[in-house]
C-alpha cells in the first residue's frame, strides 16, 4: 500500500517540476527568445519577398498562381503583424515596470510574453520550412481555359435569322478586330449579341476565353474589371481587393496579353476605355475580337468600328411570326376570331422585338374572344392617342424640323442663318445616332419618329395622360397645344 502511495506521489511531484520547469523556461529565456524571433522573421520575411517576386514574374507571363501561395501569404502577413505588435507591447509593458511595482508583477508580466513569444517562434519556424509545392518552380500555373455554357436561348432569334447569319460573317472574319451592334432600345441588340457569343461554343476557332460584361449607363471601370477578373480566376485572390484600378488593370493585361479571347461588353453609352480596364486592343497578330451593343452610332465609331451593324425593327412579316410564337398555335386556334385581331395587336408594336416578345408573352393565356377585344381596344386608346395625331410629325424635311425648332426657341437666332442650320444639323444627326429619328433611306433629307418613340413623346406632351384627347395642330411655322 505504500509502494502505490510512493508511486503515485512521485507522479504528482514530477508533473509539477515539469510545469514549473516550463514557466522558469518562458520567465529566464524571454530575452534571448525575443532575439531569436527578430531574426527568424527578418529569414520568414526574406523567403516572402522570393516567393512574391517569382510568383509576379510567373504572372507576367500570363500564369496564374497557385491558390496554396495566397494562403501562405496571407499567414505570413498575420504573424508579422502580429509579431511586430507583441514586441512593441512586451517592450513598452516590461520598461514601464519600476521597481515599486514589485517582483510579482514583473515575473507574471514576463511569464506571459515568454509563452507568447515561445508559441509564435514554432509558429514561425513552420511558416518558414512549410513548402508551398513539391517544386518551388511550380508555384503558378497556366489559367485553365473557362468553357462558356450555352444558355437557354431559342435556336433561331424569329425574325432576325438573316441579320445573325451576317453579323456572325462578319465577325469570323480575319479583319474584323472590333464590331458594333447598334439600334434602338428593345429591337433586340442584346438578344443578337448573346446568340453571337454562344456560337462561339460550338465554334473551334481557337479562342481561348470568351468573356461578358453588361457595361449598362453608369459605367464603373472598377466594376468593369472585378467582372473581367472573376472570368480569368484572378478575382478571388485575396490580394485582388487590396489592388487600385492601375494595378487591376496590369494583372488583367498580364492574364489577357497571352490568350486569344473574343470580350463581349452589352449596352455602352459611350467610349469604353479598354487600355484603362487592362483589355489589350484586339491586332490581326493576337486573333482577338470585342463585341458590343449600345444605342448610337456614334460611340460604335469611338470604340473603333465605322461600318456597325444596325439592328432595326422587324417588318410586317416578320413581326407577325414572332408574334404568333410567343402567343402559341393552341391560342390563336382557340376561336375563330382569335387571329385577326392578334394581327391587330401585333401591328400595335410597330415592329419592336421587345414590344412583341412582352405582349406576346402577355396574350399567350387569354384564350376567349372578348379578352382579345378589350387588347385591341386597350392598345388603340392608349394616352398617346389625340385627335388629329395623325397630322402630328409626319415624315418631316430636316430643314423645315429645324425651322420649327428655331420657331420654338430650341435654337437661338442670334447668329447667321448658316450657322443656325448647321446647329439645327448637328442635333439631327446626334438623334439619328442614338436611333431616337429615322432617316429616309433614298434621299436622306428627310426624318421621322418611330411610332413607338412617338406614341411615347406624344404621351409625355400630355401631361402622362392626363390631356388626353387634346387637340394638337401645327399652324404657321409653330407647334400649338
Amino acid at each position: 500500500m505504500g509502494g502505490v502511495i510512493s508511486t503515485a506521489t512521485d507522479f504528482v511531484v514530477e508533473k509539477l517540476c515539469s510545469c514549473f520547469s516550463l514557466e522558469v523556461h518562458h520567465i529566464c529565456r524571454l530575452d534571448k527568445n525575443l532575439e531569436t524571433l527578430v531574426k527568424d522573421m527578418k529569414i520568414l520575411e526574406a523567403k516572402r519577398d522570393d516567393v512574391l517576386r517569382f510568383v509576379r514574374s510567373e504572372e507576367d507571363r500570363g500564369l496564374q498562381r497557385l491558390s496554396g501561395v495566397d494562403v501562405w501569404l496571407m499567414a505570413v502577413g498575420n504573424i508579422e503583424n502580429e509579431a511586430r505588435e507583441m514586441l512593441m507591447a512586451c517592450t513598452s509593458e516590461l520598461q514601464g515596470l519600476s521597481l515599486c511595482d514589485g517582483c510579482s508583477r514583473k515575473l507574471m508580466a514576463r511569464f506571459r510574453f515568454g509563452k507568447e513569444v515561445f508559441s509564435m517562434l514554432e509558429d514561425v519556424e513552420e511558416l518558414t520550412g512549410r513548402k508551398l509545392t513539391e517544386d518551388i518552380n511550380a508555384l503558378a500555373v497556366p489559367p485553365v481555359r473557362k468553357v462558356v455554357r450555352e444558355r437557354d436561348l431559342e435556336q433561331n432569334i424569329v425574325g432576325q435569322e438573316t441579320l445573325l447569319e451576317s453579323a456572325w460573317s462578319r465577325l469570323m472574319d480575319e479583319g474584323t478586330k472590333v464590331m458594333g451592334l447598334y439600334g434602338m432600345g428593345g429591337v433586340g441588340k442584346t438578344t443578337l449579341l448573346d446568340q453571337l457569343r454562344n456560337n462561339f461554343c460550338g465554334a473551334n476557332d481557337g479562342s481561348d476565353i470568351v468573356i461578358w460584361v453588361v457595361v449598362s449607363k453608369v459605367k464603373q471601370k472598377e466594376k468593369i474589371q472585378d467582372e473581367i477578373a472573376e472570368k480569368l480566376g484572378i478575382f478571388e485572390q485575396e490580394s485582388w481587393k487590396h489592388k487600385t484600378e492601375a494595378q487591376k488593370a496590369y494583372s488583367i493585361h498580364n492574364s489577357l496579353k497571352t490568350k486569344r479571347f473574343v470580350l463581349f461588353l452589352d449596352d455602352i453609352w459611350s467610349k469604353v476605355e479598354l487600355k484603362g480596364i487592362g483589355v489589350p486592343f484586339p491586332t490581326r497578330e493576337n486573333k482577338c475580337k470585342i463585341v458590343f451593343t449600345t444605342r448610337s452610332r456614334g460611340v460604335c465609331v469611338h470604340m473603333g468600328d465605322t461600318n456597325p451593324v444596325e439592328v432595326s425593327c422587324l417588318d410586317t412579316d416578320k413581326a407577325w411570326e414572332l408574334f404568333k410564337v410567343k402567343v402559341g398555335e393552341s391560342i390563336l386556334g382557340s376561336h375563330i376570331g382569335i387571329p385577326e385581331l392578334a394581327r391587330k395587336v401585333a401591328g400595335k408594336c410597330h415592329g419592336l422585338p421587345l414590344a412583341l416578345n412582352v405582349i406576346g408573352e402577355t396574350m399567350s393565356s387569354k384564350d376567349t374572344i372578348q379578352e382579345w377585344r378589350h387588347a385591341v381596344k386597350t392598345l388603340t386608346s392608349n394616352a398617346a392617342k389625340f385627335s388629329g395625331m395623325d397630322e402630328i410629325l409626319p415624315v418631316l424635311k430636316k430643314d423645315r424640323l429645324i425651322e420649327y425648332w428655331i420657331c420654338e426657341g430650341f435654337i437661338q437666332e442670334n447668329q447667321s442663318r448658316e450657322n443656325t442650320f448647321d446647329e439645327g444639323y448637328s442635333i439631327i444627326s446626334s438623334l439619328l445616332r442614338a436611333c431616337l429619328l429615322l432617316e429616309e433611306p433614298v434621299y436622306k433629307v428627310k426624318v421621322k419618329m418611330h411610332d413607338v418613340v412617338r406614341e411615347m413623346a406624344l404621351w409625355v406632351a400630355s401631361d402622362l395622360g392626363e390631356h388626353e384627347g387634346s387637340q394638337i395642330y401645327c399652324a404657321s411655322r409653330c407647334w400649338v397645344t
